[in-house]
């Protein structure tokens, strides 16, 4: 096999095998519409749009229903409608003895949608603008390809920062087979977040949402939430 065949061969490998290991973690992402108790106007719609647009963005990212199991937070800070001049139009108008003319200066304005969104990653705040002039959803499929922009440039930074924050497993105690899971110390309670049930649960065997519902399944007992809390536990 000549030198340049070789070469070829291993370039066709590196391609085949790069987006395998780039695809292996997943940068987790939670779309939040305002801050706080209240939301900013229209920020539910856009939130919305954003999670739709950054679903079928990249391969890159994956979109979360928590905060607690997200590496980055993109939170919608507001959305603003922008007039401005598009085109000016002058038009000639002729007197009636046909002896003078003059000219009349007509601007067209049109609807800027600005939309404004910071991405919070650990300690850092990064702010992120887009505008469409043409729709909200535009602006916010902008939005998507900034943030997956962004996250591609700090995927190593991402994926360092999530495991040192995943503690490592214990080691198993010599007599752990004759010693019962330690799951029964665990305690639930109504009005607890999923965040809290992780912590006191670990992570479930499997999620279901529905809406503003979810059902997670541990061995042998499921915990319902609703809006986020805990509603119910059933055995």
């Amino acid at each position: 096999m000549s030198f340049r065949r070789l070469s070829f061969a291993l370039l066709f490998c590196i391609a085949l095998i790069a987006p395998a290991s780039w695809s292996q973690t997943l940068i987790r992402v939670y779309v939040q519409a305002g801050s706080g108790d209240f939301a900013a106007n229209g920020a539910g719609d856009s939130s919305l749009d954003l999670r739709k647009a950054l679903l079928g963005k990249s391969r890159t990212l994956v979109v979360v229903d928590s905060p607690a199991e997200a590496d980055v937070v993109a939170r919608i800070d507001s959305r603003n409608v922008r007039k401005e001049t598009a085109a000016v139009n002058t038009y000639a108008n002729q007197s009636k003895d046909g002896r003078s003319t003059t000219a009349t200066t007509v601007p067209s304005v049109r609807n800027v949608n600005e939309l404004h969104v910071t991405l919070l990653a650990g300690n850092s705040e990064i702010p992120l603008h887009t505008e469409s002039a043409l729709s909200w959803r535009l602006a916010a499929s902008d939005m998507a390809s900034s943030i997956d922009h962004w996250t591609k440039e700090n995927y190593a930074k991402l994926v360092e920062r999530r495991l040192r924050q995943e503690p490592a497993a214990p080691a198993a105690p010599a007599a752990a087979a004759q010693v019962p899971v330690a799951t029964q110390e665990a305690s639930i309670a109504p009005g607890m977040t999923e965040a809290d049930v992780t912590k006191a649960m670990g992570a479930p065997e499997k999620k279901v949402s529905f809406g503003t519902k979810a059902q997670w399944s541990y061995r042998g007992m499921q915990v319902v939430f609703e809006d986020g809390k805990v509603t119910d536990v059933k055995f």
